[in-house]
């Protein structure tokens, strides 16, 4: 089976408990659309996880890019016998993570092995900004958070990598004729409330061609949403 979950954001536990209660087996697939850090306290200990596994695929999340702009330098900072402070720059880079909700993950990443910072500071820049899949025939593009100044005209290879991570989805917009766009990143109770069903439960959005799947994990009342692609089989933790 093919499954897509997001925006576990330092929740653990929860990533854990999902695999069990999908009983993810070694001849599954998992794609995780980003934000796998930041807000909770275990995002670096969920992303060792899925790195160690090679049937999970992680998605570059807007988390995951402020991540990757500042850890280097700070394991730079931290290797015994160099003494080269971060600059005005990297300062700057490490306040606006911070400003996001990184404080968690800094403390978290600087209570982990020399060789387990190394793997997350390689494994980072291996996420992707999307993926195109074809599951039981049917099309679907696995993205962040939407498609900023989206136009037909355009390939995928011609977005910015912010225009995947940064925006909030046009729930009027048909994107794709023949393909569904999946994405995280507003969380879903927000997108029922922008068509008028207030008071929905945190679960998987479905409108048209586009399926919103960040149920609010790092919310308070939010949970982890899991979709398989092969059945819509909606899972909730």
């Amino acid at each position: 089976m093919t499954y897509v979950m997001s925006d576990i954001h330092g929740h653990y536990d929860k990533y854990r408990e999902m695999l069990e209660t999908i009983e993810f087996a070694a001849d599954d697939t998992l794609y995780v659309l980003g934000d796998v850090l930041d807000r909770g306290s275990d995002g670096f200990k969920t992303l060792l996880d899925m790195a160690a596994r090679p049937n999970v695929i992680g998605l570059l999340g807007n988390h995951e890019l402020l991540a990757a702009a500042v850890l280097p330098s700070l394991l730079r900072t931290m290797r015994q016998g160099e003494e080269q402070p971060l600059s005005e720059s990297e300062q700057e880079q490490m306040q606006e993570w911070i400003q996001n909700g990184g404080k968690a993950s800094i403390l978290q990443f600087l209570q982990l092995g020399g060789e387990e910072m190394e793997t997350v500071c390689e494994y980072l820049p291996e996420l992707s900004a999307y993926e195109e899949i074809t599951v039981q025939g049917r099309q679907f593009l696995l993205v962040h958070a939407g498609l900023e100044h989206f136009s037909p005209a355009r390939s995928l290879e011609e977005y910015d990598l912010e225009d995947f991570l940064f925006c909030r989805p046009n729930l009027d917009a048909a994107y794709f004729p023949d393909k569904t766009l999946v994405f995280g990143h507003t969380p879903t109770r927000l997108l029922y409330q922008q068509i008028g069903e207030l008071g929905q439960p945190d679960r998987i959005f479905h409108r048209g061609m586009m399926i919103g799947i960040d149920c609010g994990c790092a919310y308070p009342g939010g949970r982890l949403g899991c979709l398989c692609l092969d059945t819509m089989e909606e899972f909730y933790v």
